[in-house]
């Protein structure tokens, strides 16, 4: 493992996080800023009032910035989700700094979710 990739710490993402949530919800839905994420409301629902009961996620920080981020929500089908799979299965998000990618920080976050 390079120094990178053994000093990143993974922690469970809070209320406290939505700005960094929703940053990293800008780069996993493709968008230019966090203000593009918003006002496409499928990418918007994927944060639009976390969290819920059911939300978790987790950041990823080097050097206590974040680099990436990765959170599940449980969508109902009332709500139309384009991925609705059933009542069990959350949808996934994962974000990660284009600087950060492909030192496997997505793949930690994605164990970190799975455990």
């Amino acid at each position: 493992m390079s120094e990178l990739e053994t000093a990143i710490r993974i922690r469970s993402a809070t209320q406290i996080d939505l700005g960094i949530l929703w940053d990293f919800l800008a780069i996993a839905g493709y968008e230019a800023d966090v203000a593009a994420a918003k006002a496409v409301p499928f990418v918007a629902a994927h944060l639009a009032g976390w969290q819920r009961s059911a939300d978790f996620g987790f950041i990823a920080e080097h050097d206590a910035e974040p680099i990436g981020a990765a959170w599940a929500r449980q969508f109902s089908p009332d709500e139309q989700p384009a991925f609705y799979v059933d009542d069990r299965t959350p949808e996934v998000t994962i974000g990660v700094s284009e600087a950060a990618r492909g030192r496997g920080i997505g793949a930690r976050l994605l164990s970190a979710l799975i455990a």
